[in-house]
């Protein structure tokens, strides 16, 4: 029998391309008083509304006026219009994904490029995810890269299966039959470092983590749902067992979390995402829930973690690990020799107190 859709029976790439909308990037243009032009009409006309096929939203700094003028000053604006894009609110990079003079044909590669319009087209036809292997520029490690990728999408694509035993609302199991017979395929994309076309799609993925940009390696990253990007595997990371895990992971049921506590960052990407393939699989209402958890929880845990990264000389780097929580000191009133000193403080103070009014009456008589 079908499953429960209220028990997440549902894999969590096919949830999050049908309830999670894309995070809506910030694009800020500063100009000068006047007709904003064609270039700023183009993003206008692109710009994320409830009905926008674009997520971000434009917003324009008239640089005569104090406000726009103090806030163009912190910049380092060299020619007007200017554009900065930035991450979602939701992301803790505070710096520009990318900034420059606005012209037409920039504005053209904000709204849309090639890669990621066929990014789209592939997620909506019903890939579980689509990885994007950014090439270093050393023809052998992007051989070796490209060539793990192939071998090992192909061997996940022909072997893994979205799990047919699901759970009901009380957590017993329940046959689910709903994407028995749904095809897994994960495809396979590659960009240039330097391609002019993509640059704002190699720097969105690049700064989505904080030393992405210091390797100079092959990196890959799995996309899905509507465009989100997990971690990069970097280098010599990019081997079969991280591969398979992170595609397991986004056949896996969604679980009951709020999207902006999941991993991943979403991309700037023009698309209509209402017609998916196979038209609406989800049943549930809609609730702000799921995610794929396994990339939040710790996988074998009694085994050796197997690098994300390439090593760096004399320095093994293994699977990120989350920051420890940070050590609070102690509050004084925790302490116990904080809180006698501070006693043996405040009764000196008294003593000292009474004694000087003392002497200023002795000396009055």
């Amino acid at each position: 029998m079908p499953g429960d859709s209220r028990a997440c029976n549902v894999p969590a790439f096919r949830y999050a391309l049908e309830r999670w909308p894309a995070d809506a990037y910030r694009i800020l243009v500063y100009h000068r008083a006047g007709p904003l032009g064609a270039a700023f009409e183009l993003l206008q006309k692109g710009a994320a509304e409830p009905d926008g096929a674009a997520n971000y939203s434009l917003n324009g700094i008239d640089v005569t006026k104090p406000e726009g003028r103090a806030l163009a000053g912190q910049r380092s604006v060299v020619a007007y219009p200017w554009v900065e894009i930035y991450y979602p609110v939701h992301s803790q990079v505070r710096a520009p994904v990318w900034s420059g003079p606005l012209t037409l044909d920039r504005a053209r590669k904000i709204v849309n490029s090639p890669i990621r319009s066929r990014l789209a087209r592939t997620l909506l036809s019903g890939d579980a995810a689509v990885w994007i292997l950014i090439k270093s520029g050393h023809d052998r490690k992007d051989r070796r890269a490209l060539e793990s990728l192939k071998t090992h999408l192909d061997r996940a694509s022909a072997t893994l299966r979205i799990p047919d035993i699901g759970a009901d609302v009380n957590g017993n199991p329940v046959e689910v039959t709903d994407f028995k017979t749904y095809p897994v395929r994960f495809g396979l994309m590659e960009i240039a470092r330097d391609d002019p076309d993509e640059d704002l799609l190699v720097s969105a993925l690049l700064k989505s983590e904080p030393d992405l940009e210091r390797y100079g390696e092959p990196m890959a990253f799995p996309v899905f749902g509507r465009g989100r990007a997990l971690y990069a595997l970097v280098g010599d990371g990019i081997q079969e067992k991280n591969i398979r895990e992170a595609c397991e992971s986004m056949l896996a049921w969604c679980s009951c979390e709020i999207k902006a506590q999941s991993p991943g960052t979403d991309l700037l990407i023009s698309a209509d995402w209402s017609r998916p393939f196979g038209g609406r699989m989800v049943k549930d209402p809609e609730l702000p829930l799921t995610g794929p958890s396994a990339f939040l929880q710790d996988r074998e845990p009694a085994t050796a973690a197997v690098p994300r990264r390439a090593p760096k000389p004399a320095v093994p780097v293994a699977v990120r690990e989350a920051p420890p929580a940070p050590v609070q000191a102690p509050r004084p009133a925790e302490s116990p020799l904080v809180r006698n000193v501070l006693y043996l403080a405040g009764a000196a103070g008294v003593a000292l107190l009474a004694l000087s009014v003392f002497l200023s009456v002795k000396a009055k008589r």
